[in-house]
């Protein structure tokens, strides 16, 4: 604010100068040596002024500032010509001084007011911009923490879900094979420490696809030949980034469904591509699709999956669940520009 305020006074100056330069010796000489004095105590006088406004907080309204403002900008003109003519005469640019109502009030108060009403818009547009700036920025601020808040909140819903299922398969098979329940612990294991340790609340396609190898781990031990899966990535689609937890309730509702629904063996593919700027990824699974009434499920993951989704990637994706030909089809496409490689070393 200083430097947009001595930057309109050095103006007011330099415009002045000009003008006296035309009209003549005389007139130049007044700019020369009356005018910079005016505009050297203007700059300090309306930086005062600014002060003063700047410490009204909270703003008064628009008939406070109609009452004040013009008050404040007549005493400051008038004080400003009163003390500009005092240190003119005082340096001896000015060969007498006897300042006049006439002189302070006339053409200092009121008319040199104008100027100073003037410099006084130019603040509080200014001021305005910078207050809604921060404004926004504060909005921006929250609606980013709001949405890191939601998107932690939807992925702790996830993860109890996939918990029970897995400790379900754990208790069946404790008494059945003791060695085959260890196997399934420490794939479980492996999960959990990828979920609570390596994962926040975005992660890549590649460390989502190797927690999605986890969790299949322990549904090939607990199904054993009942389940064959197709696991397809694309190299490209690998370092792109997604909402944590984002493919998981896809494949798990793939295997819960699909094994309720589908001849046996189930079979479940996953692919995973980055096509033209879009990032598609495709779980399918042998069996129909279950309507809502129907369905044991809460439908939480895939109701979570288009939360997200939205949260991540507003307007610019799609979810789709489509059953054809005897296979059902949940797809995820979203505009997600692959990240530039790092350069080799």
């Amino acid at each position: 604010m200083p430097s947009v305020l001595f930057v309109a006074w050095a103006l007011w100056c330099l415009g002045s100068i000009v003008t006296g330069a035309m009209k003549g010796p005389m007139a130049l000489d007044w700019a020369l040596h009356g005018t910079t004095v005016f505009c050297a105590l203007g700059f300090l006088i309306t930086g005062l002024m600014f002060i003063g406004y700047d410490s009204i907080r909270p703003r008064p309204g628009l008939g406070g500032y109609m009452l004040l403002v013009p008050l404040l900008c007549f005493v400051a003109a008038s004080w400003c010509d009163f003390l500009a003519g005092l240190t003119r005469w005082a340096i001896g640019w000015q060969p007498n001084f006897n300042p006049s109502i006439k002189f302070m009030f006339l053409a200092g108060g009121v008319q040199n007011g104008v100027s100073f009403l003037l410099f006084s818009g130019i603040y509080f547009a200014i001021d305005h911009w910078l207050q809604a700036g921060e404004q926004r920025a504060k909005v921006r601020a929250a609606e980013a923490a709001a949405q890191q808040a939601q998107l932690q909140m939807l992925r702790y819903q996830i993860n109890p879900h996939f918990l029970f299922n897995a400790l379900n398969a754990i208790r069946a098979m404790i008494l059945e094979n003791p060695s085959r329940a260890r196997e399934i612990t420490t794939e479980l294991s492996e999960f959990l420490r990828y979920s609570l340790d390596g994962c926040g609340t975005e992660s890549t396609v590649d460390a989502e696809i190797a927690a999605i190898e986890n969790y299949l781990a322990i549904q090939r031990i607990r199904f054993e030949h009942k389940l064959e899966v197709t696991l397809v990535v694309d190299p490209a689609a690998r370092p792109c980034t997604v909402p944590c937890f984002l493919i998981h309730p896809l494949v798990e509702n793939a295997v819960k469904y699909g094994m309720d629904t589908s001849p046996l063996p189930l079979r479940l593919e996953i692919r995973v591509a980055h096509q033209e700027g879009d990032l598609i990824v495709r779980v399918s699974n042998t069996g129909r699709l279950v309507p809502a009434p129907e369905s044991h499920g809460t439908g939480t993951g895939l109701r979570n999956v288009g939360q997200r989704l939205a949260l991540t990637f507003p307007g610019r994706h799609t979810l789709s669940l489509v059953e054809r030909n005897g296979w059902v089809h949940a797809e995820i496409r979203v505009n997600a520009p692959q990240p530039p490689l790092a350069p080799a070393s």
